[in-house]
């Protein structure tokens, strides 16, 4: 595995990629989308019979040829609207594997790996396992980055962000944001001068196979010529580290590029001002959770500027900033990756539902529900996005299913799981004791969980960690995400009583604030 992503990653570093060059790659990638899109129903859907589409394609009676011919005149949009009322999507729930699917009296029950996309083309597949457990996909596809990177390269033309010093404050892996995007720079030639990382990159706090992935593109990018960042550990309480870092920069004359969670960001600014620093002039690269009006004016108050964009673990950045938006989190839909089906949301936004477009994706979505909602607009812009020809906007956009801190997520679903089960059985009471409450203040994302009087005396400190400890119980992954949650101190214990709905319904996991 290993040697094959060495490999890899030496070929993908090979060739720097010019404004030019994306330019002309992202309108090719745009061309092409109907093409794609057939091809990867053809090859990565209807060859598989073991693929859940495919078993939902034939339930509802719909062929290769029957996708063919609704491309050619309907396109992929109306087409996809056609799939959706036959029956072909996947819920949030369905997709993470914790219900079956069931349409029309058929239940096929799936896993998340059953989605994993069964023929990525090229020399580059990572795998991990095999052996001792099911083959898994690892964080880093070369076919699907060979995409992003071109319209990385638009955006930080579009915020003349090239000749900035820059850094990461994300995570190593399993988290996969950072080393991708060391990757894509460093095929750019725009070296990364500071990688700070939240978790720890050490091999005594990782699985093996994480860091030898790590080490493997420390090593290749090296070799290659190119200078990858050494990832510092740098805990969420330590954000004036990288205030100074950043203050540093302004007072050598250009102020630094930061790459970080919208609430790490804001931790920043916060440092920034307790210690009296300058990082005036600094730019923020925001992704992974909601940015609402008032987190971009804690930005802005340190005189800092940002860009937010959106995207999905499942299919890495499917939204890039637009520079000149109509909001704080406006977006191009990245349509030569991705097609969006908006259906009636929880609220006065469309809900999300994506399909892959590219025969790179890790894993092949067709309606999948995001559980995130948005404002949907089709606009003309002068930004290099507009002019490649990108003209759906996102913005407004909220989750309705993920509640998120630090941009690491749980499900509504798992949270409501621990209300309804685990804290009545190991704390007493009935579910309706307790309620989890996600909420925004001031741009910062924080969870408190209420525990009714009727429960009885308790430790608020012993419920925390139980319920962070169960949180962690799974993959590694959701051991970092549990681990950023307590280091951050985004989960809270609180005596109250959980507030009912208008309908004098009290819900599990509620969602106030600044949405």
């Amino acid at each position: 595995m290993l040697v094959r992503f060495y490999r890899g990653l030496r070929s993908f570093l090979r060739d720097p990629v010019s404004l030019s060059d994306a330019e002309t790659s992202a309108r090719g990638y745009l061309d092409r989308r109907e093409n794609s899109f057939l091809d990867l129903m053809d090859r990565a859907v209807y060859r598989h019979a073991r693929s859940p589409w495919r078993a939902l394609l034939d339930n509802a009676r719909i062929e290769l040829g029957d996708v063919q011919e609704l491309v050619h005149r309907r396109g992929i949009e109306g087409t996809l609207a056609r799939l959706y009322d036959a029956g072909v999507y996947v819920t949030v729930q369905e997709a993470k594997g914790r219900q079956p699917i069931v349409r029309d009296g058929v239940e096929i029950r799936v896993q998340p790996e059953d989605f994993d996309n069964p023929v990525l083309p090229g020399s580059f597949q990572v795998f991990t396992g095999g052996s001792s457990g099911p083959r898994r996909r690892l964080l880093i596809d070369f076919a699907l980055l060979e995409h992003d990177i071109h319209v990385q390269r638009l955006f930080l033309h579009n915020f003349d962000l090239e000749g900035r010093p820059c850094a990461w404050w994300l995570p190593v892996p399993p988290g996969g944001t950072g080393l991708k995007h060391s990757i894509t720079r460093a095929r750019m030639r725009l070296p990364v001068q500071k990688w700070f990382s939240q978790t720890d990159p050490s091999l005594r706090a990782n699985s093996v196979k994480s860091w030898l992935l790590l080490q493997a593109a420390l090593s290749g990018g090296r070799r290659s010529g190119l200078r990858f960042p050494t990832p510092e550990y740098l805990p969420l309480d330590q954000a004036a580290v990288i205030a100074r870092w950043l203050a540093s920069r302004k007072q050598e004359g250009t102020p630094g590029f930061l790459y970080t969670i919208v609430s790490s960001a804001i931790r920043v600014c916060q440092a920034a001002r307790a210690s009296g620093v300058d990082i005036s002039g600094t730019f923020f690269r925001l992704s992974g959770e909601a940015l609402t009006e008032s987190g971009a004016e804690a930005i802005r108050s340190a005189g800092a500027s940002f860009a937010c964009n959106y995207g999905m673990a499942e299919t890495g950045q499917i939204g890039l900033a637009c520079a000149s938006g109509a909001g704080p989190d406006d977006n191009h839909l990245l349509s030569s990756k991705v097609a969006l089906l908006p259906r009636p949301g929880p609220d006065a936004r469309d809900a999300l539902f994506f399909t892959t477009l590219l025969l790179g994706a890790p894993r092949i979505l067709l309606n999948v529900e995001s559980g995130d909602s948005a404002v949907i607009e089709s606009r003309s812009c002068d930004c290099a996005f507009g002019r490649v020809g990108y003209t759906t906007h996102l913005r407004n956009i909220r989750s309705y299913e993920k509640v998120s801190g630090e941009g690491m997520y749980f499900l509504g679903a798992q949270l409501a799981a621990l209300v309804e089960n685990f804290l009545p059985r190991r704390f007493g009471g009935a579910p309706t004791d307790y309620q989890f409450v996600h909420e925004q203040r001031g741009g910062m994302t924080r969870v408190r969980l209420l525990i009714s009087a009727k429960v009885g005396a308790l430790d608020t400190s012993e419920v925390r960690d139980a319920v962070l400890g169960q949180l962690a119980i799974g993959s590694r992954a959701d051991r970092m995400k549990s681990e950023i949650w307590a280091s951050g101190d985004i989960l809270s214990v609180e005596r109250g009583e959980p507030a009912a709905t208008s309908a004098s319904k009290i819900l599990p996991v509620r969602f106030v604030g600044d949405q």
